[in-house]
């Protein structure tokens, strides 16, 4: 499944480069990356679009648990060279923004993958510019987040990706979808002001 298509599953529900480089794995937990209920203010976890109720995060160890999470959104991330340690995935909502007004609000898909070393982080941040999915119009966000991020326009949706120490994430902010979802004004400036909110606070733990 595509990252799109990981946000139409959300709705239901309610490159060749050299080797990796030799510095270290991380000690940080990502789990503990991950935001509960207005760790973010305004941000609550869709606990109804979870795959693994209770549980902090949905979380895969082996490509094969990932392609159980996202289908084919999960191949390029284990294309020769990587080879992830964990992917964590939630989703959230808000209906507290003026520019995404109730009923409908906002809803926001965090992916964070661990990589075995800093420098595959850095080189699956360049590889995935190859990939179909993410051949758009991206830009440096302002400031940067980690050590390398871009923003991306997409007209639905205020999608962000960065890499920090061992760890590649991204965040994508759009409309909630249901019968109606008029309240949402794509391209809003606020929105992209939000979901640079919420990628901050993912990169200040890192």
């Amino acid at each position: 499944m595509t990252r799109l298509g990981s946000l139409i599953l959300y709705a239901t529900l309610g490159t060749g480069l050299s080797a990796c480089g030799s510095n270290g794995t991380s000690s940080k937990d990502p789990l503990e990356f991950v935001p509960l209920d207005n760790d973010v203010s305004g941000w609550l976890v869709d606990t109804s679009a979870a795959k693994t109720p209770g549980a902090r995060a949905m979380t895969a160890t082996t490509e094969s648990e990932a392609v159980g999470l996202i289908d084919g959104g999960a191949a390029p991330f284990f294309k020769a060279p990587f080879t992830p340690k964990m992917f964590l995935w939630q989703n959230y909502f808000n209906n507290s923004l003026p520019a995404a007004p109730p009923p409908d609000g906002a809803y926001l898909i965090l992916y964070i993958w661990e990589m075995p070393t800093a420098d595959q982080a850095s080189e699956l941040y360049g590889a995935l510019l190859h990939e179909s999915e993410y051949s758009g119009n991206w830009e440096p966000t302002s400031p940067t987040l980690g050590t390398e991020s871009r923003i991306e326009d997409t007209i639905t949706a205020w999608w962000i990706n960065f890499h920090q120490d061992v760890f590649y994430v991204e965040v994508m902010l759009g409309p909630s979808f249901g019968p109606a979802s008029t309240g949402y004004a794509p391209s809003n400036p606020d929105l992209k002001n939000e979901a640079m909110r919420f990628a901050q606070a993912i990169a200040s733990k890192i």
